[in-house]
Formats: structure tokens, sequence, C-alpha cells
């Protein structure tokens, strides 16, 4: 990608903004654009795992679902929801390994994409770099580490209400918003069948539960914007807590 032009410099203001790249030298950032191309991905495409070993992306506006598909039954489950700022795929860079996750876009996704072992060699090279990916890498697992503790543990209204609150604070929520409508920014516009395969659940039981939380002020949808807005952040919570509470009673 040219440096200087203005495709250039407006990419370079949004990775400035991503949990990666935010404290990245402007030496680097130039350097990294300067072997990014960018792409676009149409919504609804679902794309081949294998190319996490030839290529790494950043995304730039978009979101990007991976799921993970039973051989047989093709029944689904979805691993992470990834968002602007977001780099598919971390596994393949680190252990050189195919990922099974499937990519999926969305939205309509746009990317920077780049040969997956310039990004190794920033890592040998850039200390800098490793600085913030580590803790990146750190955030991937967490989120990781929660679903399979909800798969194993929570039952299905439980497991809806922590993946909602964990989409909805991803970022944290500021002080001047807690108390008024919460935009689970994420979740939004997705269908009910594609809510259940993040809790590993289906779309009748999950609508099911949606309305319960509606009918107790938790929760409701924006039908004209299609947007999940929470209406009681605490409500969420002592729901999302209400297993565990139980077992320390």
């Amino acid at each position: 990608m040219k440096p200087g032009s203005s495709l250039s410099d407006r990419l370079r203001r949004q990775l400035l903004q991503s949990e990666l790249f935010r404290d990245q030298p402007e030496a680097l950032l130039a350097d990294m654009l300067s072997h990014f191309r960018l792409e676009s991905w149409s919504k609804g495409s679902i794309h081949d795992g294998n190319i996490a070993t030839q290529r790494f992306f950043i995304i730039v506006d978009g979101r990007m679902e991976l799921l993970q598909s039973h051989p047989v039954t093709g029944k689904q489950v979805s691993l992470l929801i990834l968002r602007p700022g977001d780099v598919y795929d971390v596994l393949s860079l680190l252990d050189y390994q195919p990922h099974d996750a499937t990519p999926a876009a969305l939205d309509d996704l746009q990317l920077l994409s780049t040969d997956i072992g310039e990004v190794r060699n920033w890592i040998h090279r850039h200390p800098e770099f490793n600085r913030t990916l580590l803790p990146y890498l750190a955030r991937l697992i967490r989120m990781r580490e929660a679903l399979a503790t909800d798969l194993a543990l929570y039952d299905t209204d439980t497991r809806l209400a922590r993946m909602i609150l964990r989409y909805a604070t991803i970022d944290g929520i500021p002080d001047d918003e807690v108390g008024h409508g919460i935009e689970a920014a994420l979740l939004h516009d997705l269908s009910n069948e594609k809510l259940a395969r993040m809790i590993g659940s289906v779309r009748q039981v999950v609508n099911r539960h949606l309305q319960a939380m509606k009918r107790k002020g938790i929760l409701h949808i924006d039908i004209g914007n299609h947007r999940l807005i929470i209406d009681d952040l605490e409500k969420l919570r002592e729901k999302a807590e209400m297993l565990e509470k139980a077992w320390r009673a």
C-alpha cells in the first residue's frame, strides 16, 4: 500500500484505534502498511480456514465469525466474533499449524491482509509489537476459555446471559452510560439461530429465554434497527451470576 496516500492515512488512523496497534511506533506502522493490501469479503460469505496458514488479516470494518462444525452432522458452534481492529488468525501465526475454524463474514468486511511470514518477522524484530500482541492473545484465550466454561458448567439461560454480557461489556461500560440503554453492538442484527450457536443451543430455546428477559425488563430488541439493547445491566449481571451464587449458598 502506497505510503502517504489518503487510503493509507485512513487505515493508519483506524489501526491506531485498535487494541493491537494503537501503541506501535510510527515507523513500525508505516512498515506494516507498506506490506498490506486491502480486501473485501461479502456479507454471508464463508471462507476456507486454511487461508490462515498463508495470509494474516486485520479487520478494518465489519464483523467476522469463527465457526467450527461437526464433520458428520454439520452442527456448528461459534467460537468468537471478531470486530474492527481484531486479527485472523493468531493461532496459525504462532504455531504454524492449520486452524480448523471457518471464518464467516457477518457484515460486508474490509480487511488488510499480508503474507503471514511478514508478521512473523515483525514478532522477531520488534519487541514493541510483542508487548501488545501478548495481552491481545491473552484476551482471545480468555474469551474461548469462557465459552468452554459456559458450555460445560452452565444452563442455557445462564449461558445466554453471560454471552450477551461478555460482548456488551467487551470494552467496559462508561460511567455515563450505566443506567441507560446499553447497545450490545457486536450482537446487533444476529438471528436467534446465530445467537444459539454462540451458546451451543437451538433457535427455539434462545427465543424463549430472550422473551423472558424482555418481560423482566432486562433487554429489548429495537425491531426497526435490529439492535439488542440492555435496559437493566445489573439484572443481566445477576442472571449471569445466578448459578454461581446458588453454588456458593
